[in-house]
């Protein structure tokens, strides 16, 4: 079995970490993927796009991406299986996430959920109730 863990940094999100370590203990897992996507300040309309010195921006965004890889790779760590893989993507995190998983052909997706209660977490925003609405690969959303 192939498993895609979606991490943000949330708590629920290093819960679906453990959930993932849980399960290569416990099944027949040969890979793990844990997958962030970074959305990035342009693809939200930001309105003062136009102020900010793309320089400065720029040099922001890799020291973010640096950061985000490094916690990936720390997050590989402790798992029952050697076939651990990290991927950071860019756009919508519940696009992404749906999309890589079917083209990369993995059976399951772990993520964690938004940690909203009642009739909260069925608002719109939420990427756990997206992925599980629009995704064609089977989602375990972990609280």
């Amino acid at each position: 079995m192939k498993i895609l863990v979606g991490y943000d940094g949330s708590d629920s999100s290093k819960k679906a970490i453990e959930k993932a370590k849980d399960l290569t203990s416990a099944c027949e897992i040969y890979e793990i993927m844990i997958v962030h996507v970074h959305e990035d300040a342009r693809m939200k309309g930001t309105p003062y796009y136009d102020a900010i010195d793309l320089d400065e921006l720029g040099r922001a965004r890799d020291e973010i991406f640096e950061k985000e890889m490094e916690d990936l790779k720390e997050l590989s760590k402790g798992f029952e299986i050697s076939n651990i893989k990290t991927k950071l993507l860019k756009g919508d995190p519940a696009k992404e996430i749906a999309d890589y998983a079917k083209e990369e052909g993995y059976d399951l997706i772990i993520v964690g959920s938004r940690g909203a209660g009642g009739i909260m977490k069925w608002m719109p925003g939420s990427v756990s109730s997206a992925i599980v609405k629009n995704c064609c690969v089977s989602v375990m959303v972990v609280k």
